[in-house]
């Protein structure tokens, strides 16, 4: 049936070829302008440990796949993984009914008659390939036991895949030439000529309608990593090993362009053109032709970008990839029961996300909380140390400060001293004589002054009243009556004026 995929599809894409004896991987993705850009290839051989057990072949498929993944990029994309042909059932029928849900309800009812085992163990899916009328459609389907599915399933997990649809690795590899229209709107085959088993396909108005696969291979015609034999010398020069060989090839070619040609929907082939591994064999082309009467052409399923190495052998992995990104209707042949498993598996790896998440950020926030009070502790603990070993150097720093501040109101900084007493001394009388001058910072002076007589007295607070540092405030002192020897002269009497005091301030807020 055809089933959604459970992821949107992306920009970049992953066709995983998972054969027998080769798995190949190829991821494309659209550049600019829509144009297909091969990102990486890579591939490995499937080696078991004893050939024809199926236990050993799952196992050395898996580590195949393995190998070839570490190669590759990791950034796969959308993945379509595409099963091996001779693995799957595939049939071309016509069913009498023009509409999608009639065509489904047909084709699940006679399904038996189209499949060589019980309906119950087989998962379908078709693809409408074209309408005749309004009352024909013309099916391709695809079938697979749902055992075989599970097993691949579970072998994709164990290498970390999880497909988003399951294809067959021959629709790829005729997709990527059906795409680019090179049959000129005839129908052709293709022969994608591998290493152990082959494939062939019939394009049919640029659309895969039969396919089988081919039991041959190159791979015994190599020995080793030795080059594989060259087709343009005379047949009489091969060995007996190339002749049996070539025989082979030759008949299950022309078997199946028969066959092609003789089912029912089916076309004679205009062309066949060869691709993968096989194609690199020199002459090739030119003896096929003859055998065979058709023209017969070596073709890349794409372009090769700059640096990437040849596509030939990629076919498969790459037409799968680009059916995916350039078609909406697919094949596909995973379990819807599958489907439900993943979305439960995303919800389930989504609350633990969440749930990790949350777990993380408490954590994140106890730790920064804790760091928080760590650091200021640290802090302070650093600060406390800091001033233990300051505190010899500080204590007597009190002392300093009363010192300072004994300075700071006794220190004249601003020099007025000078300015008060360069005035007094200049406005004083001869006559008057300074007995003691205590001047106090900058704020007050206080004048002891000794005069002879009243009027020396009074002619000094005359002057000292027109000084700018006189603060109007003057104590009268006391007089003493001195008479003086005759020897001084007669009658010399003296009045001495002690006591005479004067308020000076050099502060005008004081005055």
């Amino acid at each position: 049936m055809v089933k959604q995929a459970g992821k949107k599809k992306s920009g970049t894409v992953t066709g995983i070829e998972y054969g027998r004896s080769m798995v190949r991987v190829a991821t494309l993705s659209l550049g600019r302008g829509g144009r297909v850009q091969v990102r990486s290839l890579s591939a490995a051989s499937v080696k078991p440990a004893r050939p024809g057990v199926v236990e050993d072949l799952r196992e050395a498929r898996i580590q195949a796949l393995k190998e070839a993944l570490s190669k590759h990029q990791r950034d796969l994309g959308t993945v379509i993984v595409g099963a091996s042909r001779d693995e799957v059932v595939s049939r071309f029928v016509s069913l009498p009914s023009g509409e999608a849900a009639e065509i489904r309800d047909m084709l699940f009812f006679d399904v038996e008659r189209h499949i060589p085992f019980s309906p119950d163990d087989a998962e379908i899916s078709y693809r409408i390939v074209e309408q005749v009328g309004a009352n024909e459609s013309r099916v391709l389907m695809v079938a697979s036991k749902r055992s075989d599915l599970y097993h691949l399933l579970d072998d994709l997990d164990k290498t970390g895949v999880q497909p988003d649809r399951i294809d067959v690795d021959v629709h790829g590899c005729g997709y990527s030439f059906a795409r680019n229209g090179v049959g000129n709107g005839e129908p052709f085959a293709v022969l994608d000529l591998d290493l152990k088993s082959s494939r062939m396909s019939l394009i049919v108005d640029n659309g895969l309608r039969f396919s089988r696969a081919i039991h041959i291979g190159v791979g015994s015609l190599k020995e080793g990593d030795s080059a594989l034999p060259t087709l343009q010398t005379d047949s009489s020069d091969w060995s007996e090993e190339l002749h049996d060989w070539w025989k082979n090839l030759v008949r299950n070619i022309v078997r199946s362009l028969a066959g092609f040609a003789h089912e029912e929907h089916g076309a004679e082939p205009r062309k066949l053109i060869i691709t993968g591994v096989g194609s690199r064999i020199e002459g090739l082309p030119e003896a096929l032709q003859k055998e065979i009467d058709l023209p017969v052409e070596v073709l890349d399923p794409i372009e090769s970008g700059k640096g990437t190495e040849n596509t030939t052998a990629y076919s498969c992995a790459i037409g799968l990839a680009l059916e995916e990104l350039e078609k909406e209707h697919h094949i596909n042949l995973i379990p819807e029961e599958i489907y439900e498993r993943y979305a439960a598996a995303h919800r389930k790896r989504f609350m633990f996300n969440t749930l990790f998440l949350v777990f993380i950020n408490l954590f994140l926030l106890g730790g920064w909380a804790g760091h928080a009070f760590w650091h200021k502790q640290q802090t302070l603990r650093i600060y406390q140390n800091k001033i233990a070993k300051i505190q010899p150097k500080i204590a007597d720093i009190k002392n300093i400060q009363e010192k300072q501040k004994v300075i700071a109101e006794n220190m004249d900084l601003e020099h007025t001293a000078f300015d008060v007493t360069a005035d007094i001394f200049y406005r004083t009388r001869d006559r008057v004589r300074i007995r003691q001058y205590n001047f106090k910072k900058s704020d007050s002076v206080d004048l002891d002054l000794e005069v002879f007589d009243r009027q020396d007295q009074v002619d000094y607070v005359k002057d000292l009243g027109e000084s700018p540092h006189f603060c109007g405030v003057i104590e009268p002192g006391r007089s003493n009556v001195h008479r003086w020897p005759k020897t001084f002269g007669e009658n010399l009497v003296t009045q001495d004026v002690s006591g005479l005091t004067a308020k000076i301030c050099s502060n005008k807020e004081f005055k």
